[in-house]
C-alpha cells in the first residue's frame, strides 16, 4: 500500500497545470502573429496611414502575447478559484491511498473511489505521476509519499499492472 499527501495552493495548482509557455506548439504562431502585428503597425506608423490600420497591428501584438504567454497560467488561476468555491478553502489537504483501489480523499473526506480497471494509463513527470481516468487523472507528488517512496511506487506499478500502458509526460507540462 502506497499513501500520498499533499497540500493543494494556487502555486502547485499553476506549476501542474500551466505549461511552460514556450514549449507549447502554438507558442510559435502566436509569435508569428506578434512579428505580423509589429510589421503591420511600423508600416502603417511610418506610412502615415490611418490610425485604425496602425491600432490593428498593436492590437494584434497584445492578442498574441496574451494568448502566447499568460492565456494558460491565467486560465490554471481561474480553474483553482473555482475548486476554493467549491470546497469553500483556501488550500485544502490531498490524501491517495493506493492499494486494491486508489482512494483520494480531501481533507480527510472520501471524495473519490477508483478501480484500476478504470485506468486508462500511467504518465510519470519530473515531480508527480499520473493514474489517467476517463477525462481526469489522479496525481501523486513525488516528493510527498508517506507510505512507499516514489521509486517503490513506480516499479511496483509497473510490476503490478503491466496492463496500464507507461508514458511520459508531454514536455510543456513535465516540471
Amino acid at each position: 500500500m502506497f499513501e500520498n499527501q499533499y497540500v493543494m495552493d494556487l502555486k502547485r495548482y499553476r506549476r501542474w497545470t500551466a505549461p511552460t509557455f514556450y514549449k507549447v506548439k502554438s507558442f510559435w504562431g502566436w509569435v508569428v502573429v506578434f512579428i505580423i502585428g509589429l510589421v503591420g503597425a511600423l508600416f502603417f506608423h511610418n506610412e502615415d496611414t490611418r490610425l485604425n490600420w496602425e491600432s490593428l497591428g498593436y492590437m494584434l501584438m497584445l492578442v498574441s502575447v496574451y494568448r502566447g504567454v499568460f492565456f494558460r497560467y491565467m486560465l490554471a488561476g481561474k480553474q483553482f478559484k473555482m475548486m476554493r468555491v467549491q470546497f469553500g478553502l483556501k488550500q485544502w489537504n490531498c490524501k491517495v491511498i493506493v492499494g486494491n483501489t486508489i482512494r483520494v480523499y480531501t481533507d480527510d473526506n472520501l471524495s473519490n473511489e477508483v478501480f484500476w480497471k478504470q485506468v486508462a494509463k500511467f504518465v510519470e513527470a519530473k515531480s508527480y505521476f499520473d493514474l489517467s481516468v476517463d477525462n481526469d487523472f489522479v496525481r501523486l507528488d513525488k516528493n510527498c509519499f508517506t507510505k512507499g517512496t516514489a521509486e517503490e511506487f513506480k516499479a511496483w506499478m509497473l510490476a503490478e499492472h503491466p496492463e496500464i500502458p507507461y508514458a511520459e509526460e508531454l514536455p510543456e507540462f513535465d516540471k
